[in-house]
Order: C-alpha cells, then structure tokens, then sequence
C-alpha cells in the first residue's frame, strides 16, 4: 500500500464532517478505505474530542471481524473516546440495558417468526422433519410462555438459545436490535444521545434492517450522523445488506484510487464492473503486473450428486499441479491459492474428515472460528506441541524437541520430574518419550494420543479437555434440541475416535496457512501473486457457477442469486493480487469459454490459454 493520500473522496468526507451531514464511501478494492475511515475518526477527535468527552460521549466504529477491530484500534492509540466494535458486540452493548424491550421483542417478533417458519415445516405427518418441526413449535411456545419469568437476558455468541432461561443466541442479537430500531423511538434516541458519530466499516455485510435501523436513528439533519464506509461488490454473506445509503439527504461519495493492484489487475477489475472505474494510485502506478486465465477440460463427474471419483479428483489435481509449473509457480511462498470453500482446500490435502466435523452439526459458529484459526481448545496441544515434536523427531532435531519440552511440557520444566536430570539423562529421557509419541501417533486414536501425552506430562492440558477425556463417551444419539448446549461432547468423542493422518495434514495447513486459502478468507487481504482456482463440480455449491457467470453463453444462464453471489466472489478473488493473477478455470468447453471471454472484453487473446 502507497503512502496516505488525501483524495477528492477524502475531501467531500471532510466537508461531511464540518456540516454533519451523513454519507456513504462507496470504495472499490484496494482503495485505501480503512485509511479514509480512521482519518475520519481522528479529524472529529481532533475537532471535538475535548466536548464529546466532557459530555461522557463516544465515537462509535462499527468493523466486520475481531481482527479489523484490533487494528483500528492500534491506528487510533488506543483511545478510548473511540468504541470499536463488532456489529454483535456494538449491539448487545445497546440492548443489555433494555431487558424489558428485549422480552417485548422476542414475545411480539422473533418468537412469533420461528414458529411460523418450523410450521412450514410441520405437514401434519410422521416424517422426522414434521416431528422435529413440532417438538420446536412446543418448546418455542413454552419459551414463549415463560418469557414474563424471565429477569433479566444473556447473550452467548452461539447458535443456541434457551428464551425461557433468558439466554439469546448470535441471530438472536439482530433481529432484537432491527425490532427495536424500528419500534421502540427511546431506544434510537439512546442510541444518537451515546454515539452523536457512528461509522460503520465494511457497510457491505452489515444487516439491512441494521442499516435501516441506524439511518432513523441518524435521520435529520446534524447530529447524530452515519458515515458508511463499503463496497456493494464485497458482499460476500448471506443476509448482509450488500447495497447501502445513507439517510435521506445523506452524500454519496465514490472513491476511486485503487493503492493495492498492478495496472494490468486492475484493468480486469474495471472490465469486470461497471459502477466504479478505479486508477492506479499509489506505488503500484509502476507495476504493471500480469493477467492470466487457463482453460481446462473437466471431466464429466461420475459420482452420484454429479460428484468426482477418488480418481477424478486425482487427475484434477495432477492438471493444476502441471499449470502450476508451467507458470513457474510450483513452491514459491508468495503465490496463495484460493478455492471456493475450505471443504476443496481439506479435500486436496488430506483433512476432509476434520473439516467436515468441524463445520458439522456437533460445531458452534464459535468452534468453528476457532477450528479455522487453528484456536479450538481440542486441537491446540495437537498443534502447538504434540505435532511439532513428530516433526522434530521424523527430522532428527533433538534440540528442538528439547526446546519444545522446556516451553511447554510440565515434565520437564524447572521444578518437572526431570528437573534433576544431567542434559545427557534429560536427552535419553526425551528421546525415549518421543519415540513412544510417536510409535502412538502412527497407530493410535487421537484421544489415546492425548491421554498419553498427559500421562507423561508432555503437555498442560486445559481444564475442559481434560474434562473430555475424563467422561464417559455420549452413546444416545445427537439432536439438536435435545442436545444443543452439549453439542461439544459429540465433538470431542468424534475427534478422540480419529486417527492422527487428518490432524497432521490439518497442522501442516494452519502452519502454512499462506499457500492455501479460501476465497471468502482472503477478503481484505492482498498477496504478490494470486492464483485462483474455479471448479464448479468440485465446489458442489450450487449456489454459485463461476462458469456460468464468467461464460452463460457457453456455460448456461446463472439464476440471479447465483451472479450476485459468484459475481462478489470473483471480484474479492482477483482484486487480491497486487502484481500477478492467474485463473485456473475449468469448463465442459474450454475453447468456447476463451472465444467468449475475449468478445466480453474481460481479457485480451494472448491472456486466456486452452489446456489441452
């Protein structure tokens, strides 16, 4: 990224400020879009900090991910004029205080609307869908009836929630704040009185009752204002807002630098959409990078669901591998590769049955968070420990199996059972353990791994493994009603049961988890070189077609959910390479798909090749 560079977009934001006049930043990739939003932060901090301080008020910075909030802390120091939040956290924090207006939500909104939609499930018949459907309407209607007991509600980032209890769950804290915005007239003036500046990064995958809900509370003119900072083509969830505006009489602005692309990236970005035609800006006016799609034959999938054989999936592989090197690419740490979802990434890797239990039914959206940040509390001394002393030793690295030992196993640590030991006891006695660790890591359970491992006091577990491994396995089977809360008992017995071969491959991944990456996971990143790979068989989603987006006349017509959705993607995908991009496409006729990707204008002929 090039150096801060105040914009005419930047300009009209200003000008904004100085009249408290709500906007909306529309603001292409690598446009430098943090940089104008923290600039704005701080020019009101640095005009009126002193006043809104004085009067117990704060800037609100609604961002997407935990990650964006740290870092827009760290580029304002920290200050604590600023709340920079999470959409859910920013939420909560508004509605903790309402327990009576939360309970009027869920009584009059948000229960009400889960009971008519598990009724469309319920045809009156003895299918487990209707019977499940049914047990959900009693237990909704018993929560429903017990929500006057309620005192006061808690908010767990789950999926789960337990109204009676007074325990709401992650898609409970939208629709409670969307009900509130739009019916309760004391609540958004709470809100503008607390916040008179809220901003709201990554406007794109904001709620669209949230964004209606914060424009009433900042309609009018003067205080409080919005100011939305987004881009509609990277929307990339579901239920998010995607397009967005500000309150009526509100400024749009368009920003059109773009500090992060190479001159020939950003020439497909401007080929590939319309409402913004962004230039170079920055560092990279001098680069002028490369462009490249290749066009391979795709086998007709033999599988049932039009799925791939084992085979197929081989010679796939074996077809990117040889693009892969003719391009030069083969081995270079610089070069990610993104495919569609983690479910291809674990496939081609060897992790398939992990990643399938967990983003499975047993896994909360926080274990799974954890899962993809190689965090969960299951997988850690796998990761940290366990696994590095394999390495170690298949290497021959004693010094870093003794260096891993000292940090992390309570065996030999200063005061551990081999503190007494001379360095040559201390190496035989290391040696021999590991060499056990490992003769178990080849043939036995992961839970066998890790009882052996906190046998030898080789790792510190935690106090909530240790309560897995030390409980009878759940025999009954799973069900989400019944079982939600305990869901990771069946996670836990799941991952004991496996062997080592997936959680290796897994490790191998978080260590290096540069080289491979989905696309959604990139978003807001950027990389030198950029490979992407578009396989719509291998995918199985069908909610996106890179084909028929990319070529409807030989691939087909999308449905429009499946252009908006692909459309987004791609444009998240390409827009993260700051030199070189290369497409790797595969498609029933490839020949076809480069006429019709040179007459759409989106590349030049010498930059679509055909695999043959």
């Amino acid at each position: 990224m090039g150096a801060r560079v105040e914009s005419e977009a930047d300009a009209l934001v200003h000008k904004c400020l100085d009249d408290r006049r709500s906007f909306a930043m529309i603001a292409g990739a690598g446009s430098g879009k943090t940089s104008s939003l923290v600039d704005a932060l701080s020019r009101i901090r640095d005009r009126e900090g002193v006043a809104l301080r004085k009067h117990g008020q704060r800037i609100a910075c609604i961002t997407f991910t935990n990650r964006a909030v740290e870092v827009i802390k760290a580029r304002l120091g920290f200050d604590d004029l600023y709340l920079v939040s999470t959409l859910h956290g920013f939420l909560w924090g508004q509605i903790s205080r309402f327990h009576d207006d939360v309970r009027e939500a869920l009584r009059e909104s948000r229960i009400p609307t889960l009971i008519e939609k598990a009724k469309e499930d319920d045809n009156g018949g003895k299918s487990k869908k209707a019977q499940k459907a049914r047990a959900k309407i009693e237990r909704l209607t018993a929560a429903h009836a017990a929500l006057d007991s309620v005192d006061f509600f808690e908010y767990a980032d789950t999926s789960f929630s337990d109204y009676g209890k007074g325990q709401i769950g992650h898609d409970d804290i939208i629709e409670i704040a969307t009900y509130l915005f739009a019916k309760n007239a004391t609540f958004r003036r709470i809100t503008g009185l607390r916040f008179p500046y809220i901003f709201v990064d990554e406007a794109q995958d904001t709620f669209e009752g949230i964004v209606a809900g914060l424009n009433l509370v900042c309609a009018g003119t003067g205080l409080p204002m919005i100011g939305y900072f987004g881009d509609p083509w990277q929307q990339i969830y579901d239920r998010s807002a995607g397009a967005f505006a500000p309150p009526e009489g509100g400024e749009v602005i368009a920003k059109t630098e773009n500090f992060r692309c190479s001159k020939s990236v950003i020439r497909l970005l401007n080929a590939y959409r319309s409402d913004v035609e962004q230039y170079a800006a920055g560092d990279n006016k001098e680069c002028e990078g490369s462009v490249e799609f290749r066009l391979v034959k795709a086998e007709e999938p033999t599988e049932p669901r039009k799925r791939y054989s084992e085979d197929q999936v081989d010679r796939a592989l074996a077809r990117m591998d040889a693009v892969v090197a003719d391009w030069g690419w083969t081995g270079r740490e610089e070069v990610v590769k993104l495919f569609l979802a983690r479910q291809m990434i674990a496939r081609r890797l060897g992790f398939a049955d992990l990643n399938r239990l967990f983003t499975g039914d047993y896994a909360s959206s926080r274990a799974q968070d954890a899962f993809e940040a190689g965090e969960h509390f299951l997988l850690k001394p796998l990761l940290s420990t366990i696994y590095p002393l394999i390495t170690a030793q298949e290497q021959g690295d004693g010094r870093k199996i003794i260096n891993l030992l000292r940090r992390d196993s309570p065996a030999f640590a200063v005061h551990g059972l081999n503190a007494e030991k001379s360095l040559k006891l201390m190496i035989e006695t290391s040696n021999a353990l590991i060499g056990q660790l490992q003769a178990l890591w080849g043939t036995e359970t992961i839970g066998a791994i890790l009882r052996f491992c906190i046998d030898k006091q080789i790792i510190q577990p935690s106090e909530r493994l240790c309560e897995h491994l030390g409980r009878a396995p759940r025999v009954e089977a799973f069900d989400e009603d019944l079982h939600g809360l305990d869901k990771g008992d069946w996670l836990a017995d799941s991952l004991f049961q496996m062997t080592s071969g997936p959680v290796a491959r897994y490790a191998g991944y978080i260590a290096n988890n540069t080289a491979y990456s989905t696309q959604h996971g990139v978003k807001g990143e950027e990389y030198e070189k950029v490979m992407v790979v578009y396989d719509d068989v291998e995918a199985a989603w069908n909610q996106y077609s890179f084909n028929k987006v990319l070529t409807p006349l030989t691939a087909g017509e999308p449905t429009e959910r499946q252009r908006s959705l692909t459309q987004k993607l791609a444009y998240v995908s390409f827009s993260r390479a700051t030199e070189d991009l290369r497409v790797l496409m595969f498609t029933t006729d490839p020949e076809g798909a480069r006429a019709e990707l040179i007459n759409s204008k989106l590349l030049e002929p010498d930059q679509i090749r055909v695999v043959t």
